[in-house]
């Protein structure tokens, strides 16, 4: 009687809760902490970060400047790089106060007596203020460019100005009190403001003197300046609006946390208040109207409690310089709800009603989350909330270990659970019907009060997740294949998917999308649709999904949560491989954990348009309205450029490069410091090539094997959303040439190869004629010893046979027929023995004469009738003859001329004699009976074979021979000898038979 009472008391307490759940007035977004709104990211000391950091600045390239105790860093959200000074002997560079000027100059101001550095075109020059103070305690720019100096430590002289190229000093002439100055500040409207050590004194654009505020400071207080243009002052009492007479301001202000010190405050472009603290971190009031502020300390991750310097960059990140290190903070795109404790130990349950109202139980508690509410506590569950599902009529699920409860604005109903019941997920259908998987115990359904189960078939796969699809059906997904007869439901496994192992099933708004790392599939009137993830690499692994009434489709799954239009998705499963626009929130966004592999929602929308999303961690939330784009081009800087060992810092202009250089680097940056792992670089070197290569992440560029020229580089830079400065930064780079390089040096070179080349092609033509000429020399040696045995032997044997001969002619009579046939037989003897005196002759030595003048002479020789006429003629410069050349051209014209005499019937004879640079040419023509060419002449048909010879005789020389002729047109033999083989003289003596013994034949 005592549990049934309580149990009452317990419904009647939920029915309450649940119908104030609508209407729940949560705390204020804003005053959420600051490591629930904002994105941090740390730099320690221990990752190289500098510590002792006192100020922090940003030039006009986005370079984030810190100053310190350890000198002068520039940052570029990836790389920390130490200013030195060029001074032979630098001291030890103790940086108070930094400034980046509109010129692009970045303003140092110094301690312990160094004054102000300037660092401009890659150097850092002493700026020679006149009677620096012990330490530099502000900078401001005015609006005509002119820089302010704040030199503490002194009395009087306080300011110095650079403007015009000289240093003015600023005192009491002015009405600046005599005192010391703890900061500066030139607001929008050109007032320039001072902070005194008792008071704050302005001077207005183009005044002459200062005016009192007769505001009373504490020592080392500072101001800042609201975005509507109000001046507020921050000292060890409170942080408040100044209130000179001629200046409107707030009431409020705020008492500090703890001594301030040397602290600093800033307005943000969102109207927030920032403050540091010497001991307590940094505070944040995000409303000047609501009491009190936020902070945030080592305790939350800050680097260190010790804070001196908080700025704001162009981007509208944070940064906070402390003792140990640098951090930023910027508003997280994903937010944690913070009323929901972490870590829960059996995870998280999410469901969305009717209404608007999201519901998330942990463990053992219900919390919901109204429209423009943070989460309160429902109600304490007597056992583990194993799921959540929406029901009609803005009811919620809730299956608990032994009981279902069903809670709405209108009471508590209860069902018992059968005892083989558990809850593995749940969905209520169009019907009412409430679906619980429950894995190895099968199926159960409760309708009406009553339930149904539908166990898990023999060599079947259990069930293990539900969900209401867009027509109000109840879709199970199965582990398998459930070998189930058809049932009251859409049953889904991976067999009818297609996709693997199914990791998740999904309501859409108009279908259900079932998930494997594979990618994700779509599921509407019995077709199933696939997206790879090899095409779509961020739809693998999805364990939650929800389209929202405004059009997009959010995921959450391996990839972080990714944010789609459901127009692209629609498009991209219609058309497989067209392009899918996606953003992608991981841990760099907020997002702090991993998502669950529970069953159940893990995404879904709120009534005020938030998305909700469950991790193994946290509960999370994205505001869509809240979101925006970075829209400014980042600016691109060549921060570096090293070649033969030497590094050049921030190159401009045109570098000359020592000659001979093959190799360099160029390294660069871009000033978007909000996400700098997001910023994707590309970059070309024109003269290497003229295509754009894509560096992603990558802050260096390098290029080997170039050779002498000019070049120029150009890289350019897109922000975390993809805003691409189309302008970029350029280097031009010249590369002179060595000596070896030069164009004059390679015609040298070139010319001395060609001389080397034709020294060995002289030395080649050397040993070549010394070859030739020593075959010639044993031909000649040949030739003497054929013609000594000629005559020793046979010409002397034929003398003797002719006198023998001559004498017994004598004894025969003088009328005697024999003395007539003996002597005939004598004379054609005597002209046999004249004609082998003259073959050995010739064997003894090669006739010296030009070939015309032999020629004429066998002409004479021919048994040519006298009315024949016979002319030999001669055409180019005449050229020595190598003497095997000559011999057998005097056999081949000689056959040629002799078949002429007796066998062509001729008038008229002609031997031509051409010198041509391609060889010899000897043509014999003459206008007689002819033949026909393709038939073999009479007497070689008869056994003579003078025109076989002639053939032979011009193959074995190298030479070719024509022959021509028709029947009555006369004929002509045509014998061409190549150069190289007719003529003896080397190339150079024909260049100095042509040129003549001159200079220039010479050369």
């Amino acid at each position: 009687m005592a549990s049934k009472v309580m149990r009452t008391a317990l419904h009647a307490a939920v029915a309450a809760a649940l119908m104030a759940a609508p209407m729940a007035v949560a705390p204020s977004a804003d005053a959420a902490s600051l490591a629930n709104d904002y994105k941090h990211v740390s730099w320690s000391v221990e990752g190289g970060a500098p510590g002792r950091i006192n100020t922090i600045g940003q030039s006009r390239d986005g370079y984030l400047w810190l100053g310190g105790v350890e000198g002068l860093f520039r940052f570029d959200g990836v790389t920390f790089e130490k200013i030195e000074s060029e001074q032979p002997k630098p001291a030890r560079l103790v940086v108070a106060e930094v400034l980046g000027a509109r010129s692009g100059d970045v303003w140092v101001g110094l301690a312990r007596g160094a004054g102000v550095a300037v660092y401009r075109q890659g150097r850092l020059i002493d700026a020679r203020m006149p009677n620096p103070s012990r330490e530099v305690t502000g900078l401001a720019e005015g609006p005509d460019g002119a820089i302010w100096v704040a030199r503490g430590g002194r009395g009087d002289h306080t300011l110095a100005r650079w403007r015009n190229g000289r240093w003015d000093e600023i005192g009491a002439e002015t009405g600046l009190p005599s005192d010391r100055v703890w900061h500066i500040h030139v607001s929008r409207d050109g007032t320039l403001w001072v902070v005194l050590d008792k008071t704050v004194v302005f001077k207005r654009p183009g005044a002459a003197r200062f005016e009192a505020t007769n505001e009373p400071v504490t020592s080392r207080a500072s101001i800042g300046e609201t975005p509507d243009g109000a001046i507020w002052v921050s000292d060890t009492t409170s942080t408040r609006p100044l209130r000179p007479s001629a200046l409107p301001g707030s009431s409020q202000a705020f008492s500090q946390l703890g001594e301030v010190g040397g602290a600093r405050i800033l307005f943000d472009r969102r109207g927030q208040l920032w403050g540091t603290t010497w001991t307590d971190g940094v505070f944040n009031v995000a409303r000047m109207t609501q009491p009190g502020a936020d902070t945030f300390t080592a305790r939350d991750g800050l680097t260190s409690d010790q804070t001196h310097a908080v700025f704001e960059d162009r981007e509208g990140n944070i940064w906070v310089g402390t003792e140990l290190g640098v951090d930023m903070l910027r508003p997280a795109a994903v937010a944690v709800e913070p009323n929901i404790p972490q870590n829960s130990a059996r995870g998280y349950r999410l469901a969305a009603r009717e209404d608007g109202t999201v519901f998330v139980s942990d463990s053992k508690t219900l919390y919901a989350i109204p429209a423009r509410g943070s989460a309160r506590i429902v109600m304490q569950a007597p056992s583990l909330p194993a799921a959540l599902c929406a029901g009609s009529g803005d009811s919620l699920w809730m299956p608990l270990n032994q009981e279902v409860f069903r809670l709405s604005p209108n009471g508590v109903s209860v069902f018992r659970r059968p005892s083989e019941a558990y809850s593995y997920g749940c969905a209520e259908d169009r019907e009412g019907r409430l679906w619980i998987p429950a894995l190895e115990k099968g199926l159960n359904m409760l309708a009406e009060g009553r339930w149904s189960h539908w166990p898990v078939a023999a060599g079947g796969a259990p069930p293990g997740n539900a969900v209401r699809d867009a027509q109000g059906r109840a879709v199970v997904l199965y582990r398998g294949d459930p070998k189930q007869p058809p049932m009251p439901f859409l049953a889904v496994h991976r067999g009818r998917v297609g996709i693997g192992e199914i990791e998740g099933v999904m309501a859409g708004r108009t279908a259900v999308f079932a998930s494997s790392a594979r990618g994700l599939a779509r599921l509407s009137a019995d077709r199933v649709q696939k997206l790879g993830a090899e095409a779509y690499p961020w739809l693998g692994s999805i364990n939650g999904l929800a389209q929202t009434a405004a059009g997009d489709t959010w995921t959450i799954g391996d990839a972080g949560i990714v944010r789609m239009r459901t127009a692209d998705l629609d498009n991209a499963f219609a058309h497989p491989g067209a392009p899918l626009p996606h953003r992608v929130f991981d841990f760099r966004d907020g997002l702090n954990s991993y998502p669950q592999k529970v069953p159940g929602a893990q995404v879904v929308e709120g009534g005020d348009g938030r998305i909700w999303f469950l991790t193994r961690r946290n509960v999370l939330a994205i505001d869509p309205a809240r979101l925006t784009t970075n829209p400014t081009p980042p600016p691109v800087a060549i921060r570096s450029l090293t070649a033969a060992g030497r590094k050049l810092r921030d190159p401009t202009g045109t570098v000359v490069l020592p000659a001979g250089t093959k190799a360099l680097a160029i390294g660069y940056a871009a000033g978007s410091l909000s996400v700098p792992s997001r910023v994707r670089f590309r970059f070309q070197l024109e003269g290497l090539n003229e295509t754009w290569i894509d560096a992603d992440a990558q802050r260096a560029a390098f290029f080997n094997d170039l050779g002498p020229g000019h070049y120029r580089f150009r890289v350019t830079a897109a922000n975390e959303d993809g805003v691409w400065n189309t302008e970029g930064s350029a280097l031009s780079i010249t590369i002179p040439p060595t000596l070896l390089e030069t164009w004059w040096f390679r015609l040298l070179a070139a010319a001395a190869v060609g001389l080397a080349l034709w020294m060995l092609y002289s030395l080649r033509l050397r040993r070549v004629a010394r070859n030739i000429r020593e075959r010639l020399e044993e031909r000649t040696a040949e030739r003497e010893r054929i013609a000594r045995e000629l005559h020793d032997t046979l010409l002397q044997g034929v003398q003797g046979l002719i006198l023998r001969f001559q004498a017994a002619a004598e004894r025969v009579p003088e009328r005697h027929p024999a003395r007539a046939a003996i002597e005939a037989a004598l004379e054609r003897a005597e002209a046999v023995l004249v004609e082998g005196r003259d073959r050995v002759r010739d064997l003894r030595s090669p006739d010296g004469r030009r070939l015309d003048a032999i020629l004429q002479e066998l002409v004479e020789q021919q048994p040519f009738a006298p009315a024949v006429d016979v002319a030999v003629g001669s055409l180019g410069l005449p050229r020595e003859l190598a003497p095997r050349v000559v011999d057998e051209t005097v056999r081949i014209v000689g056959e040629a001329l002799f078949n002429t005499a007796r066998h062509a019937q001729a008038g008229q004879v002609r031997v031509l004699v051409a010198y041509h640079a391609s060889g010899l040419r000897v043509v014999v023509r003459d206008d007689g009976r002819g033949f026909d060419a393709d038939t073999p002449p009479r007497s070689e048909q008869e056994g003579h074979y003078g025109l076989a010879g002639m053939r032979e005789r011009a193959r074995r020389m190298g030479a070719t021979l024509a022959l021509e002729s028709q029947p009555g047109a006369g004929a002509s033999v045509t014998l061409n000898v190549p150069a190289s083989v007719a003529y003896a003289l080397r190339p150079r003596d024909w260049l100095r038979r042509i040129f003549g013994e001159s200079g220039s034949a010479r050369a």
